[in-house]
């Protein structure tokens, strides 16, 4: 008799429990683009470069973060979020800060949000050159936006064995100072008078190869804010022949 008193407790318990954690599992959807404002292009990033950073309104009125990550391409996808309201903005990345937070309802259709920025820098004019077993990349900056500009800190080339090439996917090997262009200076000494958005000087930087690889490659350059992130060129594929010397 005493066995039976203990178990049927033990059992309602274990049929509460259940009950109180049967929730439907989160099927919100959200996916979008970061867009440079200035060309309509989406932004160029490496992976985990930057993040949306989302806070749910639905059920707190001071509700924890959550980062969505961002591919190299800009894009976001988001498939498992619990359906609610949400305020959504681009956080952490090479683009000048936003202040605004949208207002997002995400629900099991899918929702779209784009977020339009505007980039510290843009590399422009960029150009490569497989000369034997050097390889020689060039580009010069443009500046969207000069007021209040922070000090631009270097250009500097990003190669890997894959398609993932940048801060967080790069061979070391290429990391030295050697092989980067270090500039230190504030925009306007090292702008064009004659237009003041763009670099008076195309940086150059030449870098070692080895016979028979295949390159992803690209230029980054960063300025010296919060995060310290790199806006680039786009990525190219380099094939280096067999017999290169």
């Amino acid at each position: 008799m005493k066995k039976i008193i203990f178990i049927l407790p033990l059992l309602a318990c274990m049929l509460s429990c259940m009950e109180i954690d049967n929730f439907d599992a989160p099927d919100g959807k959200v996916s979008g683009r970061i867009i440079d404002k200035t060309t309509g292009l989406n932004m160029m990033f490496d992976n985990n470069d930057t993040k949306i950073r989302i806070w749910e309104r639905s059920y707190s009125l001071k509700p924890e973060p959550q980062d969505l990550a961002v591919k190299a391409d800009g894009t976001y996808k988001n498939t498992k979020l619990f359906r609610g309201t949400y305020n959504m903005l681009p956080y952490n990345g090479s683009y000048w800060p936003c202040d605004t937070t949208f207002y997002v309802p995400i629900g099991k259709k899918g929702t779209v949000q784009d977020f339009y920025v505007t980039p510290y820098l843009q590399l422009t004019d960029f150009k490569y050159e497989l000369n034997g077993l050097e390889l020689t990349m060039s580009c010069r900056l443009r500046a969207p936006i000069t007021e209040g500009m922070p000090q631009v800190q270097e250009v500097r080339p990003f190669l890997n064995l894959n398609q993932h090439c940048g801060y967080a996917n790069h061979i070391g090997y290429y990391w030295s100072d050697d092989y980067k262009v270090r500039i230190m200076k504030p925009w306007e000494n090292i702008c064009n008078k004659q237009a003041p958005n763009y670099s008076k000087d195309t940086y150059s930087v030449t870098v070692p190869v080895k016979a028979g690889y295949t390159y992803w490659v690209r230029l980054g350059a960063k300025v010296n804010n919060s995060f310290e992130n790199y806006n680039y060129t786009e990525t190219v594929k380099i094939e280096v022949p067999a017999d290169a010397q």
